[in-house]
């Protein structure tokens, strides 16, 4: 069985070979789901665990100390999830256990304004267990869990998110807000 150690062995030697994002998505994807599917060997009762405020909760599994490499068990709460948001990094998302909804969007405006963005939904699709979802630096999406129950993801970063100055989108007043995450 592929295990985690073998996981973060594949990620350090694949990054440090490129760091051209699509070469990481074409390398890593398979991994993801590879690991996300051997869940058995490294999944816990704990990163079940959601934040309330917050509707998901976000599980640190490994980080270098540079903050590059981060991953993440999220754990999604039913009929909860995330605003649109962008990561400031490649990510690579693969479904665990149960369904839950991503969409992406289109960034429509000139960002010549900071604190302003015009998104507009490009497509929506679900990612259940071993599926992937691949996202640019600038990508922007939402996930949500449609479930009556919790779901749970494996989020591969190429820096943890919370070093990366990301932002979330208001697409109602097209207001752009910084996106800091509560990790356990």
């Amino acid at each position: 069985m592929y295990t985690f150690d073998e996981y973060v062995g594949d990620l350090r030697r694949i990054t440090a070979a490129t760091t051209d994002y699509a070469e990481i998505f074409d390398q890593v994807s398979p991994l993801a789901s590879k690991i996300s599917l051997a869940k058995d060997g490294w999944m816990k009762p704990e990163l079940y665990e959601t934040d309330e405020e917050q509707g998901f909760g976000a599980h640190l599994l490994h980080e270098e100390d540079d903050h590059s490499l981060a991953v993440f068990a999220v754990a999604w709460a039913p009929q909860n999830g995330t605003p649109p948001h962008d990561h400031g990094t490649w990510a690579i998302v693969a479904g665990v256990d149960g369904t839950e909804r991503n969409i992406k969007y289109n960034r429509l405006d000139d960002r010549s304004k900071p604190d302003y963005a015009e998104l507009e939904e490009r497509c929506s699709f679900t990612a259940s267990a071993g599926e992937v979802i691949c996202l640019k630096p600038k990508g922007i999406h939402l996930v949500w869990n449609d479930n009556d129950v919790v779901t749970v993801s494996l989020h591969t970063y190429g820096r943890h998110f919370n070093h990366t100055g990301r932002s979330s989108f208001n697409t109602e007043t097209n207001e752009v807000i910084p996106f800091v995450v509560s990790v356990k």
